[in-house]
């Protein structure tokens, strides 16, 4: 019997093994019913069996086996996604997901293999097309799963940081008060500034979750461009920087006309993210180099720092958001998030004005080339920038 068929006859059965496979994946306090667990099992696995029914050339067989026809087959596509966004509904792991199909596909084979007397040719072109079929169904599952995972995370931090930047201003402006009151013991007050510190670093960590969860929506981060010197801009975050880290020497050379049209705000906190970057990870006692410079189309600023280059498994990560190690305390700069954001909202920030942003590092200077044109980029187009990345 071929395995299309196989499946449509016994497919009750097959059903009954996959419930009783999910069982033994949640607590029995979940309490779900068999047809809770069930839930597109039967319409799935006819969907399968359509599938491996159908004539495949030769061409058609190849690209599915290596899973370019993503198209193929929209049924199982559908039918499993649907099932992966249950699952997570359910609050099955990202692991009892994947056993799942790799439980109902050893079910389907081994009893198949069963009822059958002596193995053809076709029998053996049938288990490719039913393993080419349960792997599309899986492909289509897992990415849905991912993406619900990521969705959550995402949604988590940005409700999470919403809700932390009204307590950390209560915390700012009382420290404020009492630094501006002028009475208090030198012992109170070194406890106040410490507080006005952390205070600091978790508000600079609430604006980078901010930034990356709007980003990681897939909304551009939003700019107000106005007319501005970029020479100023810096010569402000180079004594900013400067005053958070008093043991750091920052060298500034400003060269051109640096005048144009950006958003003051994000350039000020991109400035600030790379020389921040470059504080922390650049050599004692050496400086960090700020150069700025122009040409007819565009201002660019380098920032440079003496001390051991970026490791070469991190340079493919560099700019992506939570993917950096996580830096220790001791390791963290005053005002650093600690989340491994700084980089991927530069990046966001110089491309949401239609600039770029390089890197180099060997033994002797890791830098980091901003480059942006003078004039920004219309919303509309750093909309449809934002969606085709």
């Amino acid at each position: 019997m071929r395995i299309g068929e196989f499946i449509k006859q016994q497919v009750e059965l097959i059903v009954d093994e996959w419930v009783q496979f999910a069982q033994t994946r949640l607590p029995s306090a979940h309490g779900f019913t068999r047809e809770e667990l069930a839930d597109h099992a039967k319409v799935l696995l006819l969907a399968i069996a359509d599938d491996v029914g159908r004539t495949q050339g030769v061409q058609a067989s190849h690209d599915k086996s290596r899973g370019n026809r993503p198209g193929d087959a929209p049924e199982v596509t559908r039918i499993a996604r649907e099932h992966a966004a249950q699952r997570f509904e359910q609050g099955f792991s990202f692991d009892h997901l994947v056993s799942e199909f790799r439980a109902l596909r050893a079910s389907v084979i081994q009893s198949w293999c069963k009822q059958l007397k002596e193995p053809r040719a076709a029998d053996l072109d049938d288990l490719t097309r039913f393993g080419e079929s349960v792997d599309q169904a899986l492909s289509a599952s897992t990415s849905l799963y991912s993406q619900k995972v990521d969705d959550s995370r995402n949604l988590l931090l940005g409700v999470l940081g919403h809700d932390l930047r009204t307590p950390l201003g209560v915390v700012h402006m009382s420290t404020h008060y009492l630094l501006g009151a002028d009475s208090l013991p030198p012992a109170q007050t070194k406890a106040v500034v410490r507080i006005q510190t952390a205070a600091e670093r978790m508000r600079a960590m609430v604006e980078d979750i901010l930034d990356f969860t709007q980003t990681a929506f897939g909304v551009a981060l939003p700019i107000m461009p106005a007319p501005a010197d970029f020479g100023s801009i810096t010569r402000n975050i180079v004594a900013e920087v400067t005053a958070l880290h008093p043991d750091a020497t920052i060298e500034l050379t400003c060269d051109g006309d640096l005048t144009g049209c950006w958003d003051a705000a994000r350039t000020a906190q991109m400035l600030a993210n790379l020389m921040a970057n470059a504080v922390q990870h650049g050599a004692a006692g050496k400086p960090v180099i700020v150069a700025v410079d122009a040409d007819v189309e565009a201002v660019r600023v380098r920032v440079s720092n003496e001390g051991a280059p970026i490791p070469a498994d991190m340079r493919d990560n560099l700019f992506s958001p939570l993917r950096q190690r996580p830096a220790s305390q001791a390791d963290r700069g005053r005002g650093s998030s600690g989340l491994g954001l700084g980089l991927y909202i530069t990046r966001e920030i110089a491309v949401a004005h239609g600039g770029t942003v390089d890197f180099s590092s060997t033994a002797e200077a890791t830098s980091f080339c901003v480059r942006l044109p003078r004039t920004s980029p219309p919303a509309a187009e750093r909309r449809a920038s934002h969606l085709q990345r």
